[in-house]
């Protein structure tokens, strides 16, 4: 067959109704974007719980023993790397920053309380999250917690006298009282630069997600023996939510991910009974001479007619969806996550259509016109 009677021919069928297109297109999309939101649905939640964790500090893990944690190895942890859950180096630790206690401070606003004052490392204000405006930095001034900022009626850039002077707030961290370690809650933290020999009480580090080599990395901060003291020695900043979040596994767990294989199935199906539903047109097709070489060729653009649309009006489904549930910035790693079932799903269709034009055979043609509908 001429290239431009194959062409004609698939568009003739695609636009005269006879590949069915509209009604394979619709079943096809249609079931694919189901699936796509169940499973995208799961993923949502899941990089929910990695936010709240998150969020409620429960990912701060804290190794506190009194005047022997280097500052310096502390700050460090962030460069050094261990094995991820699939044994892949990685870098467990995302900030640390160390921490001592300092004499207590009263405010003139707060004369007949005595707060704690903390000196910590620059590098603390990752862990905390401390906000800083363009004019402010982690040494221009002390850091409060948004309770303390709250009760107080002060914002960020004010002044807090005090009995050891006016205090500049350079920082405000969000610190709720969700479960967490509140001895930090109504404090002030000051921003101290530190030397190698000089010994602190505690080392905060965030890590996320879960690493199992975190612990002994974090260790390694202490004086005297790294990686000498017990694990028990190093706890959680919130442990309401749990001591671990393996997010990770649970991802790659999640049984949504097998309904994913749902979608190159059903195109594989629809493709398959298209043209079965057409197997006394091919018959007869073939029992008038016509090459089967050209019949797969035409059948092959019908079916990318009906399967490419549907994959693309999933993937724009996705991607809106994806956008409502988290935001643009995370749409298109959502949309990433469902492509390869989707692109897959093209392959099975066309697979589906040569298995469909190989199982018909022109001596079949009176059976079939005997028996049709």
């Amino acid at each position: 067959m001429k290239r431009s009677s194959i062409f004609s021919e698939a568009w003739r069928d695609i636009t005269s109704g006879t590949s069915r297109t509209i009604s394979c297109l619709a079943i096809l999309a249609v079931l694919a974007i189901v699936v796509t939101m169940f499973d995208l649905n799961t993923v949502a939640g899941l990089q929910h719980q990695a936010r709240q964790w998150v969020s409620s500090g429960s990912s701060i893990h804290i190794l506190a023993q009194e005047q022997e944690i280097n500052p310096v190895s502390c700050g460090a942890l962030t460069e050094a790397s261990g094995k991820g859950a699939n044994g892949k180096r990685t870098h467990p630790i995302q900030s640390a920053g160390a921490l001592r206690e300092d004499d207590d401070v009263t405010l003139d606003a707060m004369p007949s309380v005595q707060l704690d004052q903390w000196d910590v490392t620059p590098s603390m204000a990752d862990v905390l999250g401390v906000r800083f405006s363009n004019s402010d930095s982690a040494s221009s001034g002390v850091w409060i917690s948004d309770q303390l900022a709250n009760t107080l009626k002060v914002r960020q850039g004010d002044s807090l006298p005090s009995n050891q002077g006016v205090m500049h707030i350079a920082g405000i961290f969000p610190w709720p009282e969700d479960g967490r370690d509140q001895r930090i809650a109504y404090s002030v933290i000051t921003s101290t630069s530190t030397s190698w020999d000089e010994p602190w009480d505690e080392c905060w580090a965030s890590v996320n997600p879960s690493n199992p080599s975190a612990k002994d990395l974090i260790n390694t901060a202490w004086f005297a023996y790294p990686g000498g003291i017990p694990s028990s020695q190093i706890r959680q900043a919130n442990v309401s939510l749990g001591t671990s979040a393996d997010l990770n596994a649970q991802y790659n767990a999640r049984s949504s991910r097998f309904m994913l294989a749902l979608t190159p199935l059903l195109a594989f199906v629809i493709a398959l009974f298209a043209v079965r539903m057409r197997k006394v047109e091919i018959a007869d097709d073939l029992h008038m001479g016509l090459p089967r070489r050209g019949l797969h060729v035409i059948f092959a653009l019908e079916t990318l007619g009906w399967s490419v649309p549907a994959v693309l009006l999933c993937v724009a489904a996705s991607m809106f969806a994806a956008t409502a549930m988290s935001g643009r910035a995370n749409a298109v790693t959502f949309t990433l996550v469902q492509l390869p079932p989707l692109i897959a799903a093209l392959l099975t269709a066309q697979l589906g259509t040569a298995v469909g034009l190989t199982s018909i055979r022109s001596t079949q043609l009176f059976a079939f016109f005997k028996n049709r509908r």
